[in-house]
């Protein structure tokens, strides 16, 4: 028997017509490095929770055939017993911490397992290295940014020592320095410790090199050869239905800012967030923002839009001081996107979701119910729409998010994160629809960990580092001044058919 063996398993969520997993056969040696990969609601964290035992609790489950994992049954031990094989880090990481610090969530797990203490310290020092998250010890966690939670899951799981630990894109939130060095170390666990370690990913290209096992998943069974899929041959057809890159002689922006920010500061305890924020957005214009995690890129959304208040500076905008104005007074013209796709979505079922913003401005009509509908069609929600979003992948939540959003046609669009679950075609669709948006003469910030995109449909990027703007310029000139100021990690790279660089 393999280390991990499943055999002809098939899986359906309580009060689902369709099974989400179907006839899944798949064999994976101690110490290998498994990627899975698929388009948005595929199944691939549903394979993965499975692989966990996360799906077996219920006394309802509905479920044929078996999952093995070091010669343990999945499908028929209790979650504790389970969790002692496999750990999973799941896809939004506020989903599994249950504590208020960095230092106590690492402990969690160990603590239940009733570890010394001095053993409990070694091994939280131990995980955060691992992550490169040592400066994150002593933090809350309320504090970190998306991409700081999402080294503190991984370090959580590590910290256990599992046989196996699977990983739910485990680099959605992270800059793509911190991605390479993740990859780069999860492979080292996997040949040095004998780790046996699970990917759900959509960032084939800076995987390529590690010589992953790769399956493919759609519609919740595997595509072609169940053991392995040709990696290089994945990312030519990838690279083969991008567009072209960006032309920027095509970029038309008219009249006067329509927001400013002279100035501006924020500080927590006297940290700076923030530090003499100059920025200026025109209509027509599609911005990237990018940066390391914890450079200031959501504080600076937030700050714009009012949910924090800045401690210096000021912001106009729309002809008002945006300082005399409650964030209630912009949402007809401003729409605001969460990292966290859960943060922002309050009804039962997809359809009430997109109409949402609108019922609440009172600007619902029969057009605008039409409209919303070709948004959903567009963008793959339109199947079920009695639906509960809440049951909806993490990557269809992110395009639900931005229907409800967008709908109201607000002049400026703020987007931390949106291509957190998506898969390269959906990501596509998304940059494409809010390049179009642009085209009208709206205006759209994205905070973006993909430079590959923001170079083929961003007019501008704005690039942040240690709370201040490094680079402000349009696309082109901004990536070389990023190259320029030692980032080149941050800049775009060309698949040429032989060997990812």
């Amino acid at each position: 028997m393999a280390f991990i063996e499943i055999r002809d398993f098939s899986y359906t969520y309580p009060g689902r017509p369709k099974p989400a997993l179907e006839g899944i056969n798949l064999q994976v040696d101690q110490g290998r490095l498994l990627v899975i990969t698929g388009k948005s609601g595929c199944g691939k964290s549903t394979l993965a929770k499975a692989l966990a035992g996360f799906l077996f609790q219920d006394e309802k489950v509905k479920f044929n055939g078996e999952i093995w994992v070091n010669a343990t049954d999945m499908t028929q031990v209790p979650l504790f017993a389970a969790s002692e094989r496999v750990a999973y880090v799941q896809q939004n990481p506020e989903d599994q911490f249950c504590t208020l610090t960095v230092k106590d969530e690492i402990a969690f797990g160990l603590e239940n397992r009733k570890i010394q203490p001095a053993i409990i310290e070694d091994a939280i020092r131990s995980a955060l290295s691992v992550v490169h998250g040592e400066d994150l010890l002593d933090r809350e966690l309320a504090t970190l940014s998306g991409g700081e939670k999402q080294k503190v899951a991984i370090a959580s799981m590590l910290a256990l020592s599992p046989d196996v630990l699977i990983l739910d894109e485990p680099t959605s939130n992270l800059d793509p320095n911190a991605t390479h060095q993740i990859f780069e170390t999860l492979h080292l666990l996997a040949e040095q410790r004998g780790l046996t370690i699970i990917i759900i990913e959509h960032k084939l290209q800076q995987i390529a090199d590690l010589n992953p096992q790769v399956i493919v998943m759609a519609q919740g069974k595997l595509e072609g050869d169940e053991s392995n899929q040709p990696l290089i041959g994945i990312l030519k057809t990838e690279m083969s239905t991008q567009p072209e890159e960006n032309s920027e002689s095509q970029i038309e922006t008219a009249g006067a800012p329509l927001l400013s920010l002279s100035d501006i500061e924020f500080k927590i305890h006297a940290k700076t967030i923030l530090n003499e924020i100059n920025l200026d957005l025109c209509p027509g214009e599609f911005i990237a923002l990018m940066g390391p995690n914890g450079s200031g890129k959501t504080s600076l959304l937030l700050a714009i839009m009012g949910l924090i208040e800045p401690t210096g500076g000021t912001k106009f905008g729309f002809g008002f001081d945006l300082s005399r104005v409650k964030t209630s007074g912009l949402v007809r013209k401003m729409g605001f996107i969460f990292q966290n796709p859960d943060h922002q979505i309050f009804t039962a079922s997809i359809r009430e979701e997109a109409l949402f913003t609108l019922q609440n401005l009172g600007l619902l009509s029969r057009n605008k119910e039409a409209e919303a509908m070709a948004w959903l069609t567009r963008l793959g929600l339109a199947d079920e729409l009695d639906r509960h979003p809440q049951s909806l992948s993490y990557g269809e939540k992110r395009r639900l998010n931005l229907i409800s959003a967008v709908l109201h046609e607000p002049k400026l669009l703020l987007i931390d994160e949106m291509l957190i679950g998506q898969d390269l075609e959906n990501a596509n669709i998304w940059m494409q629809l809010l390049k179009e948006y642009c085209q009208q003469g709206n205006t759209v910030l994205l905070v973006n960990h993909h430079p590959d995109l923001a170079s083929r449909f961003c007019d501008r990027v704005i690039f942040m580092d240690n709370a201040k703007i490094q680079v402000d310029a349009p696309t082109g000139a901004a990536f070389a001044e990023i190259a320029a100021l030692g980032y080149s990690a941050f800049t775009p790279r060309i698949f040429t058919g032989g060997p990812i660089a």
